[in-house]
């Protein structure tokens, strides 16, 4: 890697101080009894300060950092496992179903697009002092969605929270990232999911109690209360070991100018990714409610700027900026671009398949909500529990890329079901065997997608290349949302209208494309028979979609490199040439 000053403890005063030039300044971690060369650069601060912290944690530190994440994932989950199911009847409360769709997209872009700014904010600052910012919003959001007295309140509250969950978790997984090899890395990561494999289960008992005894509100509120305990640990944890390094003799201070903190950030390139597709999607969700739909004049020239600075985007990149958060060179990767791209297909099926699932179970089903919350997770349920299995084959075979080709083939299998039970004819068993089986196939690409990207760079870029792969994913859903709630927007009304003909009152019409509570014939009167056949025709058309997405997932995976996975940190480092002088400065 680089070099890294050190400040030697004691010596002569600051006038006599000298530099010279030794071999290769070195760390030990004391578990693994291997050395780890200390990183230079404001560009790698974060790493820095990482393996500075493995110098100090004793034998069981990598221990006490994964319980740790593991802690802070059950409250994660808590509140993942959760949140949505209240943000539902929030926007049923407010008469906004509809939006469903545009409110997730725009969330859905915040948490895909902030995590190379938060991952360039931990390498600037560190991981353990970027913990607490994201808590803070965490805290800010329960408070402003719960007490808010019009849907313009909850919706911000409700972006604030997406900030909350896109920091945490893009911590988490750089966290991992940093402490595993190249053949630990689908393990740590996967493993640190556990809590999602039992919490969306027993969460649901808890949604259902609080959504239909102390309200919505009170749920998301108390959320304001759990994560700070669960992330208490780990925040102590590194700011304690950060200070242990600091007082032993490592430099962990980062200084750096005003000018430089942009740079760092490349908030130009941070801007024209976000604000491209902020300009592409939110308008592309929007259309189907309008009265001129895609002709809109501000949805053509949104469509239009926003295409623009997405052109613009690898061309600055390039050539303007200094610290790019996404380097043209990663597209001269194979092992990164197709990497990449299969994730990204993969989270566009998930997204468009999942956008309007459990307002159709609730809806077109008839399931409550505690029902209605097991069948929806149980894909992401199977995904984290068979991840953790193939996050173990990864570490004993050494080898991803047929797991890859293995998942692309669960994926068609599972969309190719999909056709036939998301209908009012299949049975419950069906359904949940399709979500399995889907669940599996996103395991198989997810896990091995985010290995085989991550183990292609150094560990001071893990950080960085960890929140874009875990971007793309969520962006490729988040296009899926797009997608489906522009469906939603644009069919579901007129598919009601035919299916429902003269016992469809415009009342009853605009009642069960903006809400899940109010107004819904019983089960089993042609009305609901009508409505649930409506949404079923909706539903085929995100399949489509879906089936469509993951056909590229053949030629990805065959040009996706057959690498070997190392016990060292990453598969780059050890051909490059390496740094064999540090300095070191005694006083």
């Amino acid at each position: 890697m680089g070099r890294n000053s050190i400040e030697a403890l004691g010596g002569p005063s600051e006038d006599n101080r000298t530099e010279k030039v030794v071999d290769t300044a070195k760390i030990v971690d004391v578990e693994q009894q291997h050395s780890i060369s200390i990183a230079e650069g404001n560009d790698a601060s974060g790493s820095t300060k990482i393996e500075a912290i493995q110098a100090v944690w004793g034998k069981h530190g990598k221990l006490m950092i994964i319980l740790a994440l593991c802690f802070s994932m059950i409250a994660f989950e808590f509140d993942n496992s959760t949140i949505y199911t209240y943000f539902v009847y929030a926007q049923s409360h407010f008469d906004q179903i509809a939006a469903l769709a545009a409110v997730k997209t725009a969330g859905g872009l915040c948490f895909a697009v902030l995590k190379p700014l938060v991952a360039k904010l931990s390498d600037v600052f560190g991981r353990g002092e970027t913990y607490p910012v994201w808590l803070l919003f965490y805290v800010v959001a329960a408070i402003l969605s719960a007490k808010s007295p019009n849907y313009e309140s909850y919706a911000a509250g409700y972006m604030l929270h997406m900030f909350a969950q896109t920091g945490v978790n893009t911590m988490n997984d750089i966290l991992a990232a940093d402490v595993s090899t190249a053949r630990q890395r689908g393990f740590a990561v996967q493993l640190q999911f556990l809590p999602y494999v039992f919490m969306p289960f027993t969460s649901a008992f808890v949604t259902e109690k609080v959504v239909n005894g102390i309200g919505w509100r009170w749920g998301i509120g108390m959320l304001g209360i759990i994560m700070p305990v669960g992330l208490a640990p780990i925040i102590i944890l590194l700011l304690s070991w950060q200070r242990k390094a600091k007082n032993a003799g490592y430099i962990l201070n980062n200084k750096i100018t005003f000018y430089g903190f942009f740079s760092e950030l490349d908030m130009g390139g941070m801007g024209l990714f976000s604000g491209g597709l902020a300009l592409i999607l939110l308008p592309a969700t929007l259309a189907g409610t309008l009265n001129n739909g895609w002709k809109t004049p501000w949805v053509i020239a949104c469509l239009v700027v926003g295409a623009l600075c997405l052109v613009a985007l690898p061309f600055y990149e390039r050539f303007v900026a200094k610290h790019p958060f996404m380097p043209t060179r990663y597209l001269k990767d194979l092992n990164i671009t197709m990497a990449l791209l299969l994730y990204a297909t993969d989270g566009l099926a998930l997204g468009v398949t999942h956008s309007y699932f459990y307002t159709w179970c609730i809806i077109a089903r008839g399931y409550s909500i505690r029902n209605a919350v097991f069948i929806t997770a149980i894909n992401r349920a199977v995904q984290f529990l068979f991840g953790i299995i193939l996050g173990a084959a990864l570490w004993w075979t050494r080898r991803y890329k047929w797991f890859i080709f293995a998942g692309v083939a669960v994926r068609f299998l599972g969309y190719g079901l999909m056709f036939r039970v998301r209908n009012s004819s299949s049975s419950t068993a069906e359904i949940i065997v399709v979500q399995i089986i889907q669940g599996f196939g996103d395991a198989l690409v997810g896990t091995c997608s985010f290995v085989a990207s991550t183990v292609a760079v150094p560990h001071r870029e893990v950080a960085q290349m960890t929140s874009l792969a875990v971007c793309l994913s969520t962006l490729g859903s988040t296009i899926g949302t797009a997608i489906g709630g522009g469906i939603y927007t644009s069919y579901f009304k007129a598919e009601l209208v035919k299916e429902l003909g003269s016992n469809g009152a415009a009342a009853l019409i605009a009642s069960v494309f903006n809400s899940i509570t109010k107004a819904l014939p019983p089960m089993g009167s042609p009305q609901r028979v009508a409505i649930a056949t409506a949404y079923n025709r909706i539903m085929a058309y995100f399949t489509y979609v879906a089936f469509g997405s993951v056909v590229p997932g053949i030629v990805f995976a065959w040009y996706l490199p057959n690498r070997k996975l190392t016990d060292t940190h990453n598969l780059v480092e050890d051909q490059e040439p390496k740094a064999d002088k540090a300095i070191m400065t005694s006083n």
